[in-house]
């Protein structure tokens, strides 16, 4: 250990990271001891000088030995933060191909495959990650974040195998069985607590739920939001937030404490609405909150290692064949399992396309789904579209330009020009949905669906045709437009997909009445009616709370339409 080491890991310690840095001299030695290089990594990482971080991260792994390939993951991901997004790649492809086995390499490499739209190299790489998955090799059952895995992966049967589980330990059969014992009184009205990070109407989350948090019946229900939303989303509220019921704040305690605090509260079922994405708290929901809870809304599918009784879905997303890959009981919802807001929910004039950039007279196929979700197979079922409607284009969102250019790269290679693809960016959302309804046919994407970009597009008018899919994931368009009532938009697969698409921008008058059928339905139909699905989510939480009361298990329930 170097003389000046100890001297800069107090600094470090106490958090003065520019301290440390001018003790290990970074920018005037030349050679360092390899824990000197980790640390001045880490404090140009803890400073935000994610370039200079990654350069020591690779200096660190090019003395070898069986971390490599790890620090090349850590540079992989500090290059991205710097924008540099083909540097990125290129590190994060080295670090999965040096040799051992390594989990964090592994997952690295992948995620930036589907980031950056590398799409051969990402169908190659699918196929070798699957047939390691069927092989039921436990390093590749452990390596994917579920979230991402089902965004490529449709096989309920290897979603269900899936055991890493961000931050937590995963619950096991004794750890369920001693929260269902804990002494439970049920009061007269029912105790929800919904449990989320995201407590901000300017998250897609609340941009669905809101509504139905603000018209629980407050004769029946005691409503609860245990929130952990981290203070940039609170920032950008733009005021609704305060009129969410009984906010209470939980981002400071441990899980152990936030867990016990929500138990003190009687509540009689927690809701989470995260399961699998970022920034869920799995361990708090597994310290046993309460006595009854429930996976909704945030995360579709399973949720591996997460201890939830039940998911709130329906018919469409979890047929009866989904049951044995699923440890949650399905309560199936009699429309869509979606909330809609249609009380909150914009929809300003629409955006003229001479605004937009958008041509006049052609085809604009729009999709505004997050662009890692444009797999192999979803990019060259619009490849099909585009080559047989030669008067169209296609509007996508993608920020990324390192992902913009290997896109255009790819079509093109698929026969089609460049100048048929034009790029959008994010813009605030009542833009949002008024800039869609320049658009003539919203693409879905596959496997995994747009889920608030699909009920997004409909609101605006805008049809988006999409096929019977194999999971959660890729069925929840098609669950959408069935509540719609445009179940003639649900392909029976791919072929059937692209002729649909097709003959819609084709056939003007078919397209124009599919688009006014949709605009009448939104007042009309199921989807959009928020009040009616407050009550039958009510309904589900009545059911399950009757269960309990009468000691009988969780099990498997059917929530009657109103009629």
């Amino acid at each position: 250990m170097s003389a000046s080491l100890p001297k800069a890991l107090r600094c470090y310690n106490a958090k003065d990271y520019d301290g440390a840095l001018s003790i290990l001299s970074p920018q005037r030695r030349q050679s360092f001891a390899p824990d000197e290089l980790l640390l001045i990594a880490q404090c140009y990482a803890k400073t935000e000088k994610f370039a200079e971080a990654a350069a020591f991260y690779i200096k660190a792994a090019d003395l070898g030995g069986p971390k490599q390939a790890m620090l090349r993951a850590l540079a992989a991901n500090m290059l991205q933060q710097a924008d540099d997004s083909f540097a990125s790649l290129n590190t994060a492809r080295l670090a999965a191909k040096s040799g051992e086995f390594d989990a964090n390499a592994e997952e690295t490499y992948r995620r930036y495959l589907h980031e950056f739209l590398c799409l051969d190299e990402a169908l190659m790489d699918d196929q070798r990650f699957l047939d390691r998955l069927k092989a039921g090799d436990e390093r590749y059952l452990a390596a994917e974040f579920p979230h991402r895995h089902i965004g490529w992966c449709a096989d309920e049967s290897l979603n269900a195998r899936q055991t890493k589980v961000h931050g937590a330990v995963a619950f096991t059969d004794m750890s369920r069985a001693a929260r269902r014992a804990v002494p439970h009184v049920f009061a007269d009205r029912i105790r929800i607590g919904y449990l989320s990070g995201d407590f901000s109407d300017q998250h897609a989350t609340m941009r669905l739920l809101q509504s139905v948090l603000l018209q629980h019946d407050r004769q029946k229900f005691d409503v609860t939001l245990f929130c952990y939303t981290e203070d940039d989303l609170i920032k950008i509220d733009s005021g609704l937030r305060e009129t969410y019921p009984n906010l209470t704040r939980i981002g400071h305690l441990s899980d152990e404490d936030a867990a016990a605090l929500i138990r003190g509260c009687g509540i009689d079922i927690l809701v989470d609405l995260k399961g699998h994405t970022k920034g869920a708290r799995v361990g708090l929901v597994n310290h046993g909150a309460a006595p009854i809870q429930v996976a909704y809304l945030g995360y579709p599918g399973t949720g591996t290692g997460i201890d939830c009784d039940y998911i709130l879905s329906d018919a469409v997303v979890t047929p009866e064949t989904s049951r044995p890959f699923y440890h949650e009981k399905f309560c199936l919802l009699p429309d869509s399992y979606q909330a809609n807001d249609n009380v909150h929910r914009p929809l300003l004039p629409a955006t003229s396309r001479r605004a937009l950039g958008l041509p006049e007279n052609r085809i604009v196929f729009a999709s505004f789904n997050a662009h890692r979700k444009i797999k192999p197979a979803t990019a060259g079922l619009w490849a099909d579209i585009l080559r047989r409607t030669d008067d169209s284009v296609l509007w996508v969102m993608c920020p990324d330009r390192f992902a913009r250019e290997n896109l255009v790269r790819w079509m093109e290679e698929a026969g089609v020009n460049r100048d048929r693809i034009i790029f959008a960016d994010p813009v605030a959302y009542p833009d949002h949905i008024a800039r869609l309804q320049a658009a003539d046919i919203g693409l879905d994407t596959f496997p995994c669906n747009g889920h608030t970009t699909t009920s997004d597009k409909l609101w605006a008018g805008l049809p988006v045709p999409t096929y019977k899919g194999t999971h959660f994931a890729s069925r929840v368009t098609e669950s959408l437009l069935r509540a719609l009532g445009v179940a003639e938009l649900v392909a029976d697969g791919p072929e059937r997909y692209v002729e649909l698409c097709v003959s819609l921008a084709k056939d003007v008058d078919s397209l124009l009445a599919t688009k006014d059928k949709i605009a009448a339905q939104r007042s009309a139909a199921s989807l959009f009616d928020t009040t009616r699905f407050t009550r039958h989510l009510e309904h589900a939480f009545e059911l399950m709370v009757d269960r309990a009361r009468n000691g009988l298990e969780p099990d498997h329930i059917e929530v009657p339409a109103i009629s």
